[in-house]
């Protein structure tokens, strides 16, 4: 009887340690199951446009959460990493992967999404939900200054619009074709681009926003070959290759100027777009370009640092604050003036978004370099 109650005794003391030893561990069935701090990512992954945008964003992110993670995570628990693909750019399949993330997943913090539309149709549910939200290339102001929660790693585009009005203007061309499209953030940049280039004595003689959903654009280049133009400016992100190819086979030959520009837009264009002007906030440092192509063996395109950056924002404020609670890490983020990270150093403008120098770029050879 005396041993019986001796090997209950040592069994009792031996859960006992077991469970204490589990810290912040959770016993699943038969397995500890390491306890784990989720991020959701609303990404373009699928889709008609700019599935390039979300590729390398999570190529981004992911780098970032391996760095994170190889450093003990945050408080000791590893991140999670859970990716919607809100399939090019849909607010209706954006809004069922928040619902998702949020209420089936419990995510306080969100990555993303890539472009406008789907981020303006986002915005209340974010300040209605009280979810950190996070883009690495959303570059309207509406939305991040729609809620204290919504951060934009990615400068307001307008900035580096105007700059480019003054390069064109400084570069001698009076006389140029805006084509954007009927997109927020397409008709935001090209209505922007004429105000600022006939502010300061150009003339826009050809601008026009044709549908988003228009495959075709011969129209378009039809009319800018009679406007006489000494130059055209793409503000129609996703479709500067078909429009410079359509110019370019309506025989006009005169220089093109872009408000951003991706890898499967050149490849759109088929060898249409060469020597093109590109503005861009695309700046990743050396340091990440290196370690980008150590980790995937490739160059890393738009978003791939501010998504790296996102990430290191998002774990920077979680371990300043000791906490996941969305409310603390907007807090946090909101009281930061400046940041340094992959995609340079850039100053937070007290509403959500940054500022930092823009790049000026051109297409040689098939390939965008700086100049």
């Amino acid at each position: 009887m005396e041993n019986r109650f001796k090997v209950a005794v040592a069994l009792f003391l031996c859960l006992t340690i077991i469970l204490t030893g589990c810290g912040e561990q959770t016993i699943t069935g038969r397995a500890v199951e390491e306890e784990k701090t989720k991020i959701g990512a609303i990404l373009m992954l699928t889709g008609p446009v700019g599935t390039s945008w979300g590729e390398y964003s999570l190529k981004g992110i992911e780098l970032a959460i391996k760095e994170v993670n190889a450093k003990g995570g945050i408080d000791g628990k590893k991140l999670e990493l859970v990716v919607e693909d809100n399939r090019g750019d849909n607010p209706k399949v954006a809004i069922s992967a928040f619902h998702k993330l949020v209420s089936e997943d419990k995510v306080t913090v969100i990555i993303g999404p890539n472009w406008s539309p789907s981020g303006l149709a986002l915005a209340p549910l974010v300040d209605d939900k009280k979810v950190v939200m996070v883009s690495p290339s959303l570059g309207v102001a509406d939305f991040n200054e729609h809620s204290d929660y919504i951060f934009n790693l990615w400068p307001h585009d307008v900035s580096i619009t105007d700059e480019l009005a003054k390069h064109v203007y400084n570069e001698g061309h009076r006389r140029v074709a805006v084509l954007g499209s009927l997109q927020v953030w397409e008709m935001q940049q090209a209505e922007r681009f004429k105000k600022t280039f006939e502010k300061i004595g150009g003339e826009v003689v050809s601008f026009q926003l044709p549908n988003p959903e228009d495959r075709e654009l011969r129209a378009e280049a039809a009319k800018i070959k009679a406007s006489d133009a000494e130059a055209v400016v793409f503000t129609n992100m996703g479709k500067e290759g078909l429009s410079a190819k359509r110019i370019r086979e309506s025989g006009v030959d005169i220089p093109f100027f872009s408000i951003l520009l991706d890898d499967e837009q050149l490849r759109a264009a088929e060898g249409a777009l060469e020597g093109a002007i590109v503005v861009t906030s695309f700046t990743p440092t050396k340091r990440f370009v290196e370690k980008f192509r150590q980790e995937y063996g490739e160059e890393p395109l738009t978003t791939s640092d501010t998504a790296y950056d996102s990430v290191m924002l998002i774990a920077k404020a979680m371990k300043a604050t000791g906490s996941t609670d969305a409310e603390k890490i907007q807090d946090h983020i909101n009281s930061l003036k400046t940041f340094s990270g992959a995609s340079g150093h850039f100053v937070f403008d007290e509403k959500g978004g940054v500022n930092k120098p823009f790049a000026l770029k051109q297409v040689r050879d098939g390939v965008v370099i700086e100049i």
